[in-house]
């Protein structure tokens, strides 16, 4: 999957150089391009040096409030 596929499929948008700064601090990652946060669902496409384009997908449950678990995907550039 490459990143302009991945940014349809999960309608994701780009971010301001502030909130890109502070999810990547956030998430221990060089850069974060692109965010989609619903009710419960976070998907993020971000850089992260030796690893290239990846895709964080995760899900927090409804009843219990935990995350399901973060699901890293790489992507072509």
């Amino acid at each position: 999957m490459t990143v302009e596929q991945a940014v349809k499929k999960y309608k994701l948008e780009p971010l301001n150089v502030y909130t890109a700064k502070a999810k990547a601090k956030e998430l221990n990652v060089d850069e974060v391009l692109y965010m989609n946060v619903q009710k419960n669902k976070y998907t993020y496409i971000v850089k992260d040096g030796p690893r290239g384009y990846m895709l964080y997908h995760d899900e927090m449950s409804f009843y219990t409030k935990a995350y399901k678990g973060l699901k890293m995907i790489p992507l072509d550039p």
